[in-house]
This record gives C-alpha cells, structure tokens and sequence, in this order.
C-alpha cells in the first residue's frame, strides 16, 4: 500500500511540474488613444494628436482563456503586459467590460442598458498562444472616450455634457 501510494504522489509531482512548464512568459503591447475632447474646433494638429498610439501604461488588464478562466495583468511604463500563457486563445479586455460597469464609472442608470450588454462583451485583443509563438489576432487599441462620449451614454446625457 505504501509502494502504491509513493507512486501516486510522484506521479502527482511529475503531472504537475509538466503542467507548470508548459506556461511560457509573454510580452504584450497594450496602447490607447484618447481623442480630442474639449470644446473648441480642433485644428488638423490637435485631432492627429488625439489619433496616436500611447502605451497603456499601469493599468489592469483582465484575460479570459478559451476555457473562461480569468487572470490579471498590470501594464508596465511602456504599456507592456508580461503574463505566463499556457498554449490555447485568450481575450482581453478592459476592467470595466469584465466587471460589467461603466466607463467613466457612473450609475447605469445613465446608459442604455442593452447597449452595455453589446459593450460588455467586447475585447480589444486576442491572441493565440502555441509552445513556441503568440499571435495578436485582433488588436484594436483601446479608446479613452471622452466623458460626454461614453459608450452607450443616453443621448440626453450626451448633449447636456458635450462643450460648446
């Protein structure tokens, strides 16, 4: 029985230290645009400037593996993710889709409520992860919207926030 069990618990150890090995570490770029939002006509300078690419730097990622299990990941200064990733496909998206709030955090009282459901189920990225590469599928930056612009905002809202 002792001979038995010893070899179920190597076996254990063997299973799980194959498994750990098969995660590899992955760099991720992550950039957001924020467009122009004040109140004056932009000049063609102050739109193309709302249209660069910035690194999405410290903030939280969430990633959902085809399996639907979610994992974390913080952006460093450049708006790099580093995340060990098992072979298969994973999906990321912003907290506040995950978490099924708002963008700018107000009550969804404000917010066309099918709308969020539409919004809440987008990702900006997907990415397949073999043993040897990760492959950027889709890789939409993410969109700072303008508070008066956020999605699914009523159109009430909208209008009573927007700059003159």
């Amino acid at each position: 029985m002792k001979f038995s069990l010893n070899i179920f618990v190597i076996f254990l150890i063997m299973a799980a230290s194959t498994a750990s090995c098969q995660k590899k570490m992955h760099k991720i770029k992550i950039s957001y645009i924020q467009p122009y939002c004040g109140g004056a006509r932009p000049s063609p300078e102050m739109v193309a400037e709302g249209e660069k690419l910035r690194p999405y730097a410290g903030k939280t990622i969430i990633i959902i593996s085809e399996k639907g299990k979610a994992d974390s990941a913080k952006t460093d200064n450049e708006g790099y993710i580093h995340q060990k990733l098992a072979p298969g496909k994973y999906k990321l998206f912003e907290p506040w889709r995950y978490h099924k709030k708002t963008q700018t955090g107000e009550p969804e009282k404000d917010f066309d409520k099918d709308c969020l459901k539409t919004e809440w189920s987008k990702h900006f990225m997907e990415v397949i992860v073999t043993k040897t590469t990760l492959t950027q599928k889709s890789d939409n930056p993410i969109i700072q919207n303008c508070s008066w612009d956020a999605p699914c905002l009523s159109e009430t809202l909208k209008m009573q926030r927007r700059p003159e």
